[in-house]
């Protein structure tokens, strides 16, 4: 908060008056970040589309477009939640949102009759949460020189041939 406050020219105690602690103060940011990097636009695709594929389509497009964006302040919450309890407070309310993202579109899937037998709710869910993973854009995207639109293409097309009944016709539109 200190150094906060420093950056800001104001007094640490100016700081309390408006956040009562870190986390309130980290949770602030955040959603400034989502509101200013439009998040909700992002998802509104997702949350809007007309079945399950198509939501599935969007949701890899707003991971490919969306968290390069947000990955070093993602990453940076990360190395600290390990000894910082605020930290660690936003890593969990923002770990169980992006949870409850990926076990809405798993209960589209599953409710269309989408979703393959081999896969529990609970398997799909995590597994698509874990697929989420900032470093795992890193790892592609700036370590392997790969586009956002190629990533998000990848990304879409593993996760439609491992967790769908019959993955998609090869006729859906891979981004330019």
């Amino acid at each position: 908060m200190e150094d906060v406050a420093e950056r800001a020219a104001i007094s640490r105690r100016a700081i309390y008056l408006h956040f009562s602690s870190r986390t309130e103060l980290l949770l602030a940011l955040m959603s400034h970040m989502d509101q200013e990097l439009g998040l909700g636009a992002s998802l509104r695709s997702v949350f809007q589309a007309s079945d399950s594929l198509t939501a599935l389509k969007a949701f890899t497009a707003h991971l490919a477009g969306y968290h390069p964006r947000i990955r070093k302040v993602v990453q940076a919450v990360d190395r600290a939640r390990r000894t910082d309890d605020d930290a660690q407070a936003l890593w969990d309310q923002a770990m169980g949102a992006w949870h409850r993202v990926c076990r809405d579109l798993v209960d589209r899937l599953a409710d269309e009759e989408r979703l393959s037998p081999a896969w529990t709710r609970g398997e799909a869910t995590d597994l698509l949460w874990a697929l989420m993973s900032v470093d795992l854009l890193e790892d592609l995207t700036v370590d392997r020189s790969w586009s956002p639109n190629q990533y998000g293409d990848a990304l879409f097309r593993m996760i439609t041939g491992t967790l769908l009944v019959e993955p998609p016709s090869p006729t859906i539109p891979r981004h330019q």
